[in-house]
């Protein structure tokens, strides 16, 4: 009997142990949500989108828990990067934007700040919003040039930016500057260890093989998308895939036909569930036309039909959420101009309340002295004249800033393709001036002759315009030619007395 009641306090004991052990494992603390958002990054840089998703809403609902900020800021970034995966724009979008709302956390962590900008860049690069992603990446670069020392993870931040850059410029077809940026990001991944950056170096392979292969250089084209293979080996990675099917464009190039469908195929394998439906469509494309070249009509039209379902389907998402997306980025900037327009009244209210009592004390200390009525009547009317005409001057030296040189200026510096159009309303004589030097004048050069007139140096231009200093300094020795202008002229001044004065 005794034996008995031993071995019962001894389960009980144990039992209580074990309740115990697994109350202390359940606790949710800060620690263990940074031990979360360890494991997380590990999955992204795997590419196991799925595992991604499921430890970013744990890590989202511990953290609420806590109203912890970094596992909140985190947690919205690694579901952002998810759905982007997943080319549902709109939702990463939105919770990159969540990830961005803790700017008291933020502003000590650089890093994550610059990497949640560079995320947001990326959704408007695929959304084929040049100008926004343009601005989400310098955004990037300036947080990351705020730092005094940068880590690893800025380092590589940095250098997915001039990757993303160098997409940017490969969709609009300038490949002088696609190079220029895939060289820039070379430079930075040279630095950092390859363990630490193994998929950025696998992601820069595949961009300098799609260079060369746009550029016709098969064998360099051939030996960066191997390399890229080589470095991702036996993990999944959308880069992974890209450059399976660089490898299959290449043999379609060369008409070795069973290569390609080789790469094609293995590519194919690689598409988990829903993953990656940008890059799936786009295969689904060059392998129809892969079999059209093979004269196969059935099979081509199969995946022809894959394409179009897949393409169509994207297609009409992304101008869904294309707009969506500036509706937003409308209403964002209308609240902000709403907001500086409401701050700017209050400015004003506060500057005529401020004169109105200035005013009425010094009528105030002169009608005390009979012998200064007249001297205070003076001032006064003075006053009021000088504050008519300042509020005066005041309105028309902004009317002509806003709507003339400073909103010009400001279209140069965002690149906009309505920079030109809008330069030639404030400067109406400049096009036909510059046209009786020479008729046979580009609008590319007229545009880089407005970029100089508006007083901005080579490396501005350069900046503004995502060109090489090189490019500029070439574009100017050009220029200076068709004008006939000696070398020791400064060219900014001599388009000024040009276009002003003559």
């Amino acid at each position: 009997m005794g034996f008995k009641k031993s071995l019962q306090y001894l389960l009980l004991l144990m039992l209580l142990l074990w309740s115990v052990k697994f109350h202390a494992q359940n606790i949710v603390t800060p620690q263990k949500i940074d031990q979360l958002i360890a494991t997380t990054n590990q999955l992204y840089l795997d590419g196991k989108t799925d595992g991604v998703f499921k430890f970013s809403k744990q890590i989202i609902d511990e953290s609420e828990s806590l109203k912890y900020d970094k596992g909140l800021s985190y947690g919205n970034y690694y579901l952002a990067t998810y759905y982007y995966d997943n080319a549902e724009f709109k939702e990463s979008i939105h919770h990159a934007k969540k990830a961005q709302q803790y700017g008291v956390y933020l502003a000590k962590d650089k890093t994550q700040s610059a990497r949640i900008s560079a995320l947001l860049g990326g959704n408007y690069l695929l959304l084929e919003l040049y100008t926004l992603s343009s601005k989400s990446y310098r955004k990037t670069l300036n947080i990351l040039d705020s730092k005094t020392e940068k880590n690893i993870t800025d380092s590589l931040t940095e250098g997915a930016v001039y990757s993303n850059l160098s997409y940017l410029f490969q969709n609009i077809n300038m490949p002088d500057s696609m190079y220029f940026y895939l060289k820039k990001e070379r430079e930075i991944l040279r630095m950092v260890k390859f363990k630490n950056a193994y998929v950025e170096n696998g992601c820069s392979c595949l961009g300098f093989g799609n260079y060369h292969l746009n550029q016709n250089k098969v064998d360099s084209a051939q030996y960066y998308y191997n390399q890229s293979l080589a470095i991702f080996s036996d993990k999944k990675h959308p880069c992974k895939i890209e450059a399976l099917i660089g490898l299959g464009n290449l043999y379609t190039h060369e008409k070795d036909y069973e290569k390609s469908h080789q790469y094609y195929d293995i590519a194919l394998t690689n598409f988990e569930q829903n993953n990656f439906p940008d890059i799936q469509s786009e295969l689904f494309k060059k392998i129809s036309e892969l079999y059209i070249s093979e004269g196969k009509a059935s099979e081509a039209k199969h995946y022809q039909d894959l394409y179009l379902t897949a393409h169509n389907k994207l297609d009409a998402q992304k101008k869904k959420e294309r707009d969506f997306v500036l509706n937003e980025v409308m209403k964002e900037e209308k609240a902000q101009h709403e907001n500086e327009v409401k701050k700017s009244q209050t400015m004003t209210w506060f500057i005529v309340s401020l004169l109105v009592l200035i005013t009425a004390f010094i009528i105030y200390l002169l009608q005390k002295s009979k012998t200064k009525n007249q001297k205070a009547l003076e001032i006064t009317k003075q006053l009021e004249s000088e504050k008519a005409m300042n509020e005066k001057e005041k309105d028309t030296l902004k009317l002509q800033l806003n709507e003339a040189f400073e909103e010009v200026r400001k279209l140069a510096k965002e690149n906009s393709p309505d920079f030109f159009i809008r330069f030639q309303d404030v400067y109406p004589h400049f096009r036909n001036k510059m046209l009786e030097i020479n008729s046979q004048f580009k609008v590319s050069e007229l545009t880089f002759a407005a970029y100089i007139y508006l007083g901005f140096n080579t490396k501005e231009i350069a900046d503004y315009t995502f060109k090489a200093v090189k490019t500029i300094e070439n574009n100017r020795y050009n220029f200076r030619k068709k004008l006939g202008i000696s070398p020791e002229k400064d060219l900014q001044i001599w388009l000024r007395n040009y276009i002003d004065f003559e």
